[in-house]
């Protein structure tokens, strides 16, 4: 039988080298300033849809290679990604990200988003939020709400970057599941659940 921290402890996710193209470990990744040099690149159109029955064995491999696992934690609960609706990504034919979501309260709650590592910053991550926030519009929602890690620099850039505020802390959040304390992107200790949300009501 497997512990909590079995479940839920912080895996390293695969991030890949803007610069050299090379796939590096959550932990061994590095915060540069960089400007906005980046040569400009031709992509294939990407087309965002709801999960089909096909989609969802290339969406649960798109969430355990980011997450190491298919049972998440946040906001107090534990919860089964694969048990939940998704969007997914698609270039090329070929599932390239996923977004899994439910209803909470007055929110959409975005409970994971994963990027294959080879289409990161190309825009697969702003497609699926934007289409999230769709569905919230249309189910008439007023805010989308997101948790991640204190040591996720790239979720809290990439939130906050598209409108998302920061509102809550919880202090040791993710120790008290995991029950111990783990190295996280740039090897930030892994401790606490930060909260963010973005309102979309009149």
């Amino acid at each position: 039988m497997s512990t909590p921290s079995d479940q839920f402890g912080a895996k390293p996710a695969v991030l890949r080298c803007s610069r050299c193209g090379k796939y590096v470990d959550w932990e061994e990744a590095q915060v540069q300033i960089v400007c906005a040099c980046r040569p400009h690149i031709e992509l294939p159109p990407v087309m965002v849809r709801e999960a089909t029955d096909t989609d969802r064995a290339a969406a649960r491999e798109l969430f355990e290679r980011d997450y190491g696992r298919t049972k998440v934690v946040a906001f107090g609960e534990v919860m089964d990604i694969d048990q939940m609706p998704a969007l997914v990504a698609v270039m090329y034919r070929e599932p390239s990200g996923a977004l899994a979501y439910r209803q909470l309260g007055d929110a959409l709650h975005i409970v994971a988003l994963a990027t294959d590592p080879m289409w990161q910053r190309s825009g697969v991550g702003s497609y699926l939020l934007a289409e999230a926030e769709l569905i919230a519009r249309r189910l008439r929602l007023e805010r989308i709400v997101v948790a991640t890690t204190n040591d996720n620099l790239p979720a809290l850039y990439f939130y906050q970057r598209r409108g998302y505020r920061l509102t809550d802390l919880v202090r040791d959040g993710v120790i008290a599941h995991t029950h111990r304390q783990q190295a996280g992107f740039a090897g930030i200790p892994v401790r606490d659940e930060v909260r963010l949300e973005k309102r979309i009501g009149s």
